[in-house]
Formats: C-alpha cells, structure tokens, sequence
C-alpha cells in the first residue's frame, strides 16, 4: 500500500510541475474539484457543468457498476459515495498514515486577469465566490497564482459506457454533455493569488522564501507590502482565513500530520465522454 501511494504522488507532482511558468493554454484534462462533499469514482456529470458553480450529477437507481483498476487490481463497485468512501477505508484499514510525508512545493504561475483562472484550475471559476474578487475590475499590475498540492491517494475505474448510454436515465440527454469521473486523487489543495508589479522570478523566488520560512530582504518586504493577496484552500471543514501570514496558513494546513479524512477529499478529478468514450477536455 505504501509503495502504491508513493508512486502515484510522484506521478501526479510529474504532471502538475510540467505546467508552464505562463499560462497560455487554458485546456486541460484536470479538474479542480468544487463540490467535494459530493463527487465520488463513477458518478456521471454534465461537463457543461464544469464551468458552473455547482458540479450537475445525473441521480438515478441501479446505474452500472464500475471497476476499480487503481490501487487495486479489480474491484467492482456500484457508483456511490458510500459505496467509495468504504472502499478507501478499507484500503487504509491498519495502514501507520503517520508515515506520509506531508509537504507540498509552492508552483507559481503567471495569469493573465481573474477572468482566466480556469487555466489554473481546469475550469471556469467565480472569484467572486472563491476570492471575493471582482472579475471585471481592471488593475495595472501582473496576477500571479501560486498553487500548492498534497496528493496522497489516487482512484482510477474502468466504467461501461455502454449499459450507461442504455440507462433510462440518460434518455432525452446530450450525451455529448455527458462524462463519467473516472479518476479521482485525494489530499489537499490550496492557493494564493498576487497582484504585483514584480516579475515572475522575482514573485517565485518571493513565495517560496514566505512559505520555507525563509528571511526576506528589504526590497522584497517592500513587494509583499505594496502587493495584493488573495487566498484559497479546498476543504469543506472551517478553517480560520483571516487570522495570520497566508502562507504561514496554508503552510500550517498543508504540512499537518495526514489522516484519513486526507484520503476522503477529492482534490483533482478527470472523466470520459459518455458519448465516444473520449477524454474530457476544457474548455
């Protein structure tokens, strides 16, 4: 079990650090997942969806069963959230969870206005929700956002597209619309969005001496204190935003000893078209 996490960790921090120091490209395969009380391996979604505030489930009894490939070599489920969160407790079940290293490396990347965050997060976002920004606002200087990830757990299903497609659920709607979640990794998430007039390895170098606890120079004290700084971290229970250093925040959040409730958020989360059986990619 612990060689399987591990391996799947490396793999994911591969793909995410393959990201460029520039967003210029706002397709992707990856989601940041909004409604994580609610998503589970296997659900069907409307992808149009993606881009709402609130993730669209097509609801219905005696939907396919899906088989589980990763971490196990086969196991055949039938799509639920319970149905998914007893499969992972079990798969922890014994497991010294206090092994996991819990660490994540700050990736920071330029964007081009709060407009153009789903290139960031996989999929359009509301900053007035998420931030309390004002998108429309526009300002003079550059937006940087700096994202940090633990990932600690992996869920991969084969599903049936066909008995789905089949499914009295799915008559009278686009399939085209239509995609199975078919992978899911859990751990935590995290980011920090800043307004600067400061280049992007100046901002880099910036964020990654706040989140080590690294001592700034004056010059760059003067960045922070002349910059804009709004934060995030995907989580459904309480956490206190308003009270300390952000980065020391989500340092604090993201480098706290794992527990099993780390193997129960869905963080990052990918699908197939119901339709061609297609990856799904945004926009």
């Amino acid at each position: 079990m612990r060689i399987k996490l591990l391996l799947l960790l490396l793999l994911h921090l591969f793909c995410f650090n393959a990201l460029a120091q520039e967003i210029s490209d706002e397709s992707n395969r990856f989601f940041l997942n909004k409604n994580l009380d609610k998503l589970y391996i296997g659900a069907i979604m409307k992808i149009s969806s993606l881009h709402k505030d609130n993730y669209e489930f097509i609801e219905a009894s005696n939907l396919p069963t899906i088989n589980i490939v990763i971490p196990s070599a086969d196991e055949v489920v039938v799509p639920s959230k319970s149905a998914m969160t007893n499969f992972i407790l079990k798969q922890i079940e014994g497991e010294d969870l206090s092994t996991i290293v819990s660490e994540s490396i700050p990736k920071v990347q330029k964007v081009a206005s709060y407009d153009k965050l789903g290139a960031v997060f996989g999929q359009k976002i509301n900053p007035e929700i998420m931030l309390a920004v004002n998108p429309k606002s526009k300002g003079s200087k550059y937006l940087y956002a700096a994202s940090f990830t633990n990932l600690i757990y992996s869920l991969t299903c084969v599903t049936d597209i066909v008995k789905a497609k089949a499914h009295p659920a799915m008559t009278g709607l686009d399939l085209k619309d239509l995609m199975y979640v078919d992978e899911i990794t859990f751990g935590r998430a995290a980011s920090i969005f800043i307004e600067s007039d400061a280049d992007y390895e100046t901002i880099k170098n910036l964020v990654d001496k706040k989140y080590f606890k690294r001592a700034l120079t004056e010059q760059e004290e003067a960045i922070l204190a002349n910059s804009t700084i709004h934060f995030q971290v995907s989580d459904t229970k309480e956490i206190n935003l308003f009270d300390g250093d952000p980065f020391q925040i989500i340092r604090s959040y993201m480098t706290a000893p794992i527990t099993k409730e780390d193997f129960l958020r869905p963080i990052w989360i990918s699908g197939t078209n119901l339709k061609d059986g297609d990856m799904v990619i945004t926009p």
